[in-house]
Parts: structure tokens; C-alpha cells; sequence
């Protein structure tokens, strides 16, 4: 199982892996709107693969990445309180799902794609890929973007102490 987020890179017309935190930082240099009142103005998409159990990949839409992975983060929460999780991306009509299948896999679906996965590894995962993008948009606005992801993530890890 593996999650990440990549940055889109409007200049070059690319997406680029948060591994690549240079090339993202000397585009967040030379974007003049990289922060406008408090909310963050950078686009990306959010990866899911888990080998032959399936991916969510979608390149040809990105979106605002900050309220992406709240809206994510919201839908697993649902799911891990009702069983069930459903949110669409913030500027797009895509519909991102959670939903069990069965006693130890939950299962997520994008549109026509669909991933399955151990719950407690998705969760660990989902945390650690969670910090990381938290990790880049605290050193690309030098801790200035006032956001309560890293809170929220360290509930949905407690969440594994009940799984």
C-alpha cells in the first residue's frame, strides 16, 4: 500500500512527487500567489496503490491539495465512525467513497476506480503520507499556513489502538 501526493507544477504543466521537494519549492519561489489570505493556492492530486488490489491515480484532474487531503481525511473519518465515507473533491465533481468490504478490508473508489486494502495498513499509510505533505506545506510556508490536518491525523492513528 502505498500513498502520495504530487504537486502540480502550473509553469511545466507536470506533476511532481513530494519527493522532489526542491523543484516544488523553487515553483512555490517563483509563484507570486502562493499564499493569499491564509489559504494556500497550490494544486495536486492524492495517489493510492496497492499492487493487484487496485489504485486511485488521476492525473488529469488536480485540485486545491490542502482542502483535498481534509476532504479525504473527513471521508475516513466517517467511515471509521458509521462504516461508511463519502465526500467529493473540492472543486471537481468526483466522488471519493470509503466503504467496508469486508471484517479487515475497507474499500476506496474514485469515480470508476477502485482500491482495496487491509484497514490497519491503510491507516498507517494514510497517516504517515498525511505528515509528510504536512512536513512540505510547513517548510514551503514556513510555518505561516495555520491548518488542524496533523491533529486530525494523529486521531485517525488512535483509531488503530480500536481496529
Amino acid at each position: 500500500m502505498k500513498i502520495e501526493t504530487y504537486i502540480y507544477i502550473e509553469d511545466e504543466d507536470k506533476f511532481v512527487s513530494l519527493d522532489e521537494k526542491e523543484r516544488i519549492t523553487e515553483f512555490v519561489n517563483r509563484k507570486k500567489d502562493f499564499m493569499e489570505g491564509g489559504f494556500l493556492n497550490l494544486e495536486g492530486t492524492v495517489t493510492f496503490r496497492n499492487g493487484k488490489k487496485g489504485e486511485i491515480v488521476d492525473f488529469e484532474q488536480s485540485d486545491e491539495i490542502a482542502p483535498l487531503w481534509h476532504y479525504y481525511k473527513n471521508a475516513l473519518k466517517d467511515y471509521l465512525k458509521e462504516g461508511y465515507g463519502e465526500v467529493y473533491y473540492p472543486n471537481a465533481p468526483l466522488e471519493i467513497k470509503f466503504e467496508t468490504s469486508s471484517n479487515r478490508e475497507l474499500m476506496l473508489s474514485l469515480e470508476n476506480q477502485i482500491l482495496v486494502c487491509d484497514k490497519i495498513e491503510f491507516l498507517k499509510e494514510f497517516y504517515n503520507a498525511g505528515n509528510k505533505f504536512i512536513e512540505l506545506i510547513d517548510h514551503l510556508s514556513g510555518g505561516k499556513y495555520n491548518h488542524n490536518l496533523k491533529e486530525e491525523l494523529v486521531s485517525i492513528k488512535n483509531e488503530l489502538k480500536n481496529q
